[in-house]
């Protein structure tokens, strides 16, 4: 075959004799010889390897360190998913390889009179998985895959092949971290990418945890790829890795604007803008129906509305905006200008933000105003701007410029045309816009990749575009990537997967900083593993969270309970801690601005009755950090999703409650998933007006948290067509105490002021 001749395997006849022939050892176990007598019996195999190569340590070494290195290779514990024919044939290896760099020149050399070790190994068909297992343990990743490579094709390798596509995976994953510490996410990932393959293409290996881990890591880095793949110069040769990373980037935006639980996106107003820093116009343009999900933003009441102002904020959107005015001039087509149009209008209905400049500007490309109103808005702007953050052309500039035709040239060129690499030639003339032909789309054409030219942005928003194109490299090493292996994972997969690996078959792919990637086990390796540790889950910073609430006709048994505010606490009065038995610990109200269907809102008011620390001491007040409270509100609600939501984790409410607060809640989420419904929950925005822990002279600690929540949300019932909704902002207050671990729990919350 082809390729054998390239990695140097040669299948050779060899008829047995004797142990000694054959193996070259002085004895045999048991296990050994029982691998031995049921592998092919006149079939071996040879490897291009030393035996020095095999066990991990120099051709140099010494004696003492061949034996040192055998024998920690030999108890040390090896990856999961193994057959016990490998693990057996690895052992008696080890012991066989041993002997050979002892007692068999040939294979040991002679550093003294310069003769080197012998560079090839012939062992039984049956041994080649051990090989291939150490192989990878100490580190020959490339070693591993090559001859694992030429070997799966062998009709010999049917046997075995579970354990060589597993070693071959696992040096895959040697790669990966090689990539990750380099700082080269996307080469990780696509090694990654080609593990999975090999798990994926051969049955038995499908339930092993590697796979499931692999597939995990694959989830929580395609943000952190995806950036580093549009980031990439526009070569041809990259172009095919673009487009797979710009049908990631799709991908992973319509999770988020889905609430998928598998986007792993944590910063979407950071993720976006870097990525918007990466694209050309066109590509943004392409990218989503822009104008649909602009009218969508209109209704801000609307859950899909709060939704998508979680993904995608103002400052993207407005990228959008200038991305469409951009490739519409340039490009001439008066169709993108009319959609530029209709997303500046609900821009300035959704966000009441003062975009009558771009408004008019676009009325006078489509021939409905004229040059004079955009001039004017323009001076207007000027004179109105005191902020850094809205700075267009100097007054100074705009009285000296020679004509109101060059005003807006010099602001349609700084603004708009040079924030994207394939608008940035194109000439401001607005007498060639309106008088020449329809022009190709510059995209097509343009190989230029973006560069970090110096601009002047108008628009009112804290960072400008070229900023923030200027900034994208700095800031890819701050992005930190965060259930099943999704879309976007199989754009962002390298497309030469598919290879004649398995007796025929094909393998297929299922379903950051950089330099802090790391992935989500330990796989075996002589001294050091594949990987140092998988890191736990971290909590994703800006993520949509689902908080779950039900809705009146799951719970229309129960009461209405005013809610109690404005109620004074004083710390003197707190006594001995007391369950609150009240019959209920929930608020429930009518929002009105909602349809018929008369949504109650649930949330988490209590008896304001306060559990007391030590009446007969002295209570200290201090601060807590506002961070620190944030991160506890939000873990509860984080938690209460998980409890409320369709997955209906209900333990893990005590991971966050205690008292009476534990007890209600796990009442409520149990009643829920009796009754097959759950909430959909978007915390919008979350404000902590107050924190302060308060502590007696025994030890004890209680805090205290005022916050002011935003929130929407959707109840899902199958059973019923319409699924009601709500948007509500509220201020609540909540008690905590810290626990015998230093951890705190919420133990009661009271809705001060509803909305």
């Amino acid at each position: 075959m082809a390729t054998k001749d390239l990695f140097n395997l040669q299948l050779k006849v060899y008829r047995k004799k004797d142990n000694n022939n054959l193996t070259g050892r002085r004895t045999v176990n048991a296990v050994d010889t029982h691998i031995v007598e049921t592998a092919p019996p006149r079939t071996t195999v040879e490897i291009p390897i030393t035996c020095y190569q095999l066990i991990g340590v120099p051709d140099q070494a010494e004696k003492d360190e061949v034996v040192k290195s055998v024998m920690d290779l030999k108890s040390a514990e090896i990856e999961e998913g193994y057959t016990m024919d490998a693990v057996a044939s690895r052992q008696g290896l080890l012991m066989d390889v041993r002997d050979k760099l002892l007692f068999e020149p040939e294979y040991a050399g002679n550093i003294k009179e310069k003769i080197p070790p012998k560079s090839s190994l012939r062992i039984p068909w049956a041994w080649l998985p051990g090989a291939l297992c150490l192989l990878q343990e100490v580190g020959e990743v490339k070693l591993v895959q090559d001859i694992g490579r030429v070997a799966v094709q062998h009709p010999d390798a049917k046997p075995y092949v579970h354990d060589l596509l597993l070693s071959m995976a696992l040096a895959e994953c040697g790669t990966a971290k090689i990539g990750f510490e380099k700082n080269k996410v996307s080469q990780g990932f696509e090694a990654l990418a080609r593990a999975q393959s090999l798990l994926r293409s051969k049955k038995s290996l499908g339930k092993i945890a590697l796979l499931s881990q692999i597939e995990e890591s694959l989830e929580e880095l395609a943000p952190a790829c995806t950036l580093e793949l549009l980031g990439m110069p526009h070569l041809p040769e990259n172009a095919e890795r673009r487009r797979g990373a710009i049908a990631a980037l799709r991908e992973l935006v319509r999770q988020g604007l889905g609430l998928e639980m598998s986007c792993r996106v944590q910063d979407w107003p950071c993720f976006l803008s870097q990525a918007f820093n990466r694209l050309m116009a066109s590509e943004i343009v392409d990218l989503l129906p822009w104008d649909d999900l602009a009218i969508t933003r209109k209704n801000k009441k609307s859950l899909e509305s709060q939704n998508q102002r979680v993904v995608i904020d103002f400052n993207c959107f407005y990228i959008v905006l200038i991305a469409h005015i951009a490739l519409g001039f340039s490009s001439k087509q008066k169709e993108l200008i009319d959609k530029a149009k209709t997303i500046c209008e609900c821009l300035i209905a959704s966000e009441g933000t003062d975009l009558k400049l771009e408004e008019t500007f676009c009325l006078f490309l489509l021939g409905q105003g004229n040059e004079a109103m955009v001039v004017e808005k323009l001076q207007k702007l000027e004179l109105n701007s005191n902020s850094a953050a809205r700075n267009p052309i100097s007054g100074k500039e705009v009285k000296h410029t020679g004509g109101a035709n060059q005003t807006l040239e010099m602001w349609l060129k700084d603004a708009v045309l040079a924030v994207f690499p394939d608008s940035r030639d194109c000439p401001p003339s607005l007498a060639n816009f309106f008088g020449g032909e329809r022009r190709t789309s510059l995209s097509k054409k343009s190989k230029v990749a973006p560069q970090n030219l110096p601009i002047l942005s108008h628009r009112p928003i804290s960072t400008t575009l070229v900023s923030e194109r200027r900034d994208f490299d700095e800031s890819l090493s701050h992005m930190n990537s965060s259930q099943h292996l999704g879309t976007a994972v199989k754009q962002l997969a390298p497309t030469d997967l598919q290879s004649p690996l398995i007796l025929g078959k094909t393998g297929s792919g299922s379903s950051a900083s950089a330099s802090s990637v790391q992935l989500k086990r330990n796989l075996g390796m002589h001294h050091d593993k594949v990987w140092n540790g998988w890191v736990a889950r971290g909590v994703l910073v800006g993520r949509i969270t689902f908080v779950a609430v039900l809705g009146c006709f799951v719970f229309a048994s129960l009461r209405l309970t005013g809610m109690k505010g404005n109620k004074m606490r004083s710390a003197s009065k707190w006594g001995p801690s007391k369950p609150n038995t009240h019959t209920s610990s929930i608020s429930w109200t009518t929002d009105s601005s909602v349809d018929s269907s008369l949504v109650r809102t649930c949330s988490d008011a209590e008896n304001p009755q306060i559990s007391y620390l030590s009446s007969s001491t002295a209570v200290f007040r201090r601060l807590m950090s506002i961070e620190e409270a944030e991160e506890l509100v939000k873990q509860w609600q984080a938690i209460k999703a998980e409890a409320l939501g369709p997955s209906h984790e209900i333990d893990s409410l005590s991971e966050i409650l205690d008292q009476s607060m534990l007890v209600q809640w796990q009442a409520l989420a149990d009643a829920a998933k009796a009754r097959s419904c759950y909430w959909r929950f978007v915390l919008l925005q979350l404000s902590v007006l107050r924190a302060e822990i308060l502590s007696d002279e025994v030890g004890g600690e209680i805090a205290e948290i005022e916050a002011v929540l935003e929130e929407a949300a959707e109840l899902v019932n199958e059973s019923e067509q319409k699924n009601p909704s709500y948007y509500s902002t509220y201020k609540i207050w909540y008690v905590l105490r810290r626990q015998a671990d230093g951890s705190w729990r919420f133990c009661e919350g009271e809705v001060q002021t509803p909305s």
